[in-house]
């Protein structure tokens, strides 16, 4: 007769609930970032292309009372016509340009010295 190890569900019940209220409140929450004109977004964009560095992308929402979504975080692959495309980790994202709230370049910190 073999032991099948639950893993990590077996230790739960040692959590104090003061823990695991702490851990829930850390968990980030989602808010609306500030919305950018078009004229600053297309500059943005622009650097990012010049420098290859990586965006952080909120889209607009599809409806004025929705929470945001979590922002799109990766480099631009390609341009076509009004359409964007983010490559990142879980592949390429189409992103169309009038559904960009707010962008953000964000530059690499050298792991090495």
């Amino acid at each position: 007769m073999s032991y099948q190890d639950r893993g990590m569900k077996k230790w739960g019940g040692f959590l104090l609930s003061e823990h695991t209220e702490a851990m829930q409140d850390a968990e980030p929450t989602l808010v609306w970032k500030e919305a950018m004109t078009t004229e600053f977004i297309e500059s943005v964009l622009a650097s990012a292309m010049t420098h290859q560095s990586t965006l952080v992308i909120q889209k607009k929402p599809l409806n004025p009372e929705s929470a945001p979504e979590n922002d799109i975080i990766g480099r631009i692959s390609g341009v076509e016509n009004n359409t964007i495309y983010i490559k990142n980790s879980e592949g390429t994202v189409p992103l169309s340009f009038s559904a960009i709230r707010n962008v953000e370049e964000r530059s690499v910190d050298k792991w090495y010295k």
